[in-house]
């Protein structure tokens, strides 16, 4: 490489000036967004409630920072409406866009919510849920989860009492 440049500069005549044009150049400047994966929107709340709710639940809301998150109640994409007791503890949830993410401990009994099929029996850790399937997305995916201590009867009643029918 060192020989090529100083044969070209031997043979460049003395005195002469070498002059050197860039032509200008644009580069078009590229923007790329990266975007995280989103969330599902939430689903509506649901347009029913029961008409039974278990004893133990209060006529108020709970406080929802009071409330403990669990599994039944931080699925991304859902909606739920929460019922508690006078301590603020959790009695039951209605969950809308999502079935119970834990498999039933035995074999669910199938009762009629809404005018659909259900399942209705024991999660683990004592919780019982009944959950049914009303449409063709995740938003018509519903369960309501009963808190522990659960009375069964009373937990079916309270399934079966949602008001209005599959549309």
């Amino acid at each position: 490489m060192m020989v090529a440049l100083l044969s070209a500069a031997a043979c460049t005549p003395a005195g002469g000036t070498t002059t050197t044009t860039t032509a200008a150049t644009t580069v078009p400047v590229t923007t790329t967004t990266t975007t995280a994966a989103t969330l599902p929107d939430a689903c509506d709340p649901p347009t029913f409630l029961p008409t039974v709710l278990p004893a133990r639940a209060s006529a108020e809301q709970p406080s929802i920072p009071n409330v403990p998150l669990d599994q039944y109640t931080t699925l991304p994409g859902t909606t739920i409406h929460i019922w508690s007791d006078d301590a603020n503890q959790p009695v039951m949830v209605i969950v809308r866009g999502a079935l119970p993410p834990v498999k039933w401990v035995d074999t669910p009994e199938h009762i009629t919510v809404r005018g659909v099929e259900a399942a209705f029996g024991p999660l683990p850790d004592d919780y019982w849920g009944a959950a049914w399937f009303e449409g063709p997305d995740t938003c018509d995916e519903y369960s309501v989860i009963f808190y522990p201590p659960v009375d069964v009867d009373e937990a079916r009643s309270v399934a079966e009492s949602m008001t209005g029918t599959n549309q």
